[in-house]
């Protein structure tokens, strides 16, 4: 379907997952659509993840309501594409801004701010962040951070954006705060 993968863990018969790397992989390389079981589920709770799940592994619900899982012959592929489909609608749901956060969000100033400058390592920084986002959302994760970065240099009389600022926007984005 032309999606990149994040990252991958095989399941093998009489040894035991390495789930302190999964764990790992869900924090450091948020995944936009995830395959898996109860544990990844679980894993993406604890990391705070937005990411789509589609059960696709034991432990997991034993009971599955469409003639097509596992994703088996034709029946399964076309499960798992509208799947996938409905996962990138979700995706999609959460990153578009709700009307009551819209009102969170701070007027759109009338006169025209000077453009701040930005030190090379924080544009590493903030280039970084992005990469580590789905490919999906990287255009609205980048707006939002360099947004927040650049409101929080301007609101404490800064006159270039520092890595220390970036790192306060993302921290400030995983929070919830509005950007």
């Amino acid at each position: 379907m032309g999606l990149p993968c994040a990252f991958s863990f095989p399941r093998r018969a009489g040894s035991k997952s390495d789930n302190a790397a999964v764990r790992q992989a869900i924090e450091t390389t948020p995944p936009l659509v995830m395959f898996g079981s109860v544990n990844e589920r679980m894993y993406m709770a604890e990391a705070g993840s937005r990411a789509a799940f589609i059960p696709a592994s034991f432990p997991g619900a034993i009971i599955r309501r469409h003639t097509g899982t596992p994703f088996m012959g034709y029946s399964g592929a076309t499960w798992l594409v509208q799947e996938v489909c409905n996962a990138l609608f979700d995706a999609l749901f959460h990153i578009l801004p709700l009307a009551g956060q819209m009102d969170r969000v701070a007027a759109t100033p009338a006169r025209r701010h000077a453009e701040l400058a930005w030190d090379e390592d924080a544009k590493a920084a903030l280039d970084a962040l992005v990469d580590a986002q789905p490919v999906l959302v990287r255009i609205s994760a980048a707006k939002r951070l360099r947004d927040a970065a650049e409101r929080g240099a301007r609101v404490t009389g800064e006159d270039r954006v520092r890595v220390a600022r970036v790192e306060l926007a993302r921290a400030a984005l995983l929070e919830g705060q509005a950007a």
